[in-house]
């Protein structure tokens, strides 16, 4: 068993995620599982059965559990959905950034129109 868990370790975890294995596959709203995780609380803590020299830090699965509705049961956070939800969170920022460098540049156009304007009057 510790040569299992030695490899493990070393070659890191794979997760099974063929399209051909999924069924009931629905679109996910990106702005708001992004709006979602600035909700989630995010502590540092350790496992009992480390003791506290070993920190880690995320959610209590029970939160992650209410937040998004994902999961086999309240008490675990599957890996499959994390990656997801900072996937998504992710492309929802990225959709936020895209809004705002158009708008930057519709103001950065419109205030050259203006210093233009008022250079001509000059």
């Amino acid at each position: 068993m510790s040569q299992i868990m030695a490899l493990f370790r070393t070659a890191g975890a794979r997760v099974s995620s063929d399209r051909a294995k999924k069924a009931n596959l629905a679109a996910v709203d990106a702005r708001d599982v992004l709006a979602k995780v600035a909700t989630l609380p995010i502590t540092t803590w350790n496992y009992i059965s480390q003791g506290p020299t070993v920190r880690h830090i995320g959610p209590m699965a029970q939160d992650f559990h209410a937040t998004f509705g994902v999961g086999d049961d309240p008490t675990h956070i599957n890996v499959v959905d994390a990656m997801g939800v900072i996937l998504a969170a992710i492309q929802g920022l990225h959709q936020i950034v895209q809004e705002q460098d158009a708008r930057l540049a519709a103001l950065e156009a419109r205030l050259a129109a203006l210093e233009a304007r008022d250079l001509q009057r000059v």
